[in-house]
């Protein structure tokens, strides 16, 4: 099982969040030990975690003007929902929209052809993560909603979905939730 895992670590008197992509290995016995039970091992460095508060409360819906679901859907396909769902949330959280750019202070989202978080003070190209709603945004949550391939019942595929849009921060209203995953099952 692969999940994500935050650490926190003391530089100078300030404490500083970590994300990391971790696997869950049941072991029968340790090497050194003998002892059996859950190791874990690190299989990526997600990046420097940003805590974002709420600032706003914008639904999807009356955001994007949404008087029927199935026709945004047919009009702009999933995909595109998705990043609006994003747009949503960093509105939600403070950031203020410039076209594909979202900027919150010295942190920018760009949700055009591509998806990237920066910090305009790193002058180095470091990976970025946007702590919300219990969540985490960052490149791998995004792309493993862009990328989503379904597999196995209708029911499994909406327990992983469902998931990913939680890992990655992002309230759905439950009628664009149904829809998402009737479109991803076909």
């Amino acid at each position: 099982m692969v999940y994500m895992r935050v650490k926190k670590i003391r530089k100078k008197g300030k404490e500083y969040k970590y994300a990391y992509l971790v696997e869950n290995r049941w072991k029968k016995r340790g090497t050194k030990t003998g002892k059996k039970g859950a190791r874990q091992k690190v299989k990526a460095y997600l990046g420097k975690v940003h805590e974002l508060s709420k600032v706003d409360d914008k639904g999807f819906i009356s955001h994007f003007s949404v008087s029927d679901v199935k026709a945004h859907f047919d009009e702009n396909g999933t995909n595109k929902v998705i990043r609006d769902l994003i747009r949503v949330e960093l509105l939600n959280h403070g950031f203020m929209e410039n076209g594909d750019f979202y900027a919150n202070g010295d942190l920018t989202v760009y949700l055009g052809d591509e998806f990237f978080i920066k910090n305009l003070k790193d002058e180095k190209d470091r990976k970025l993560v946007l702590s919300m709603n219990e969540g985490f945004l960052c490149k791998e949550t995004f792309e493993k909603l862009t990328c989503f391939k379904a597999r196995g019942t209708e029911e499994e595929i909406g327990l992983e979905l469902g998931n990913a849009l939680l890992e990655a921060g992002l309230k759905v209203p439950n009628e664009v939730f149904v829809e998402m995953v009737e479109r991803v099952s076909k």
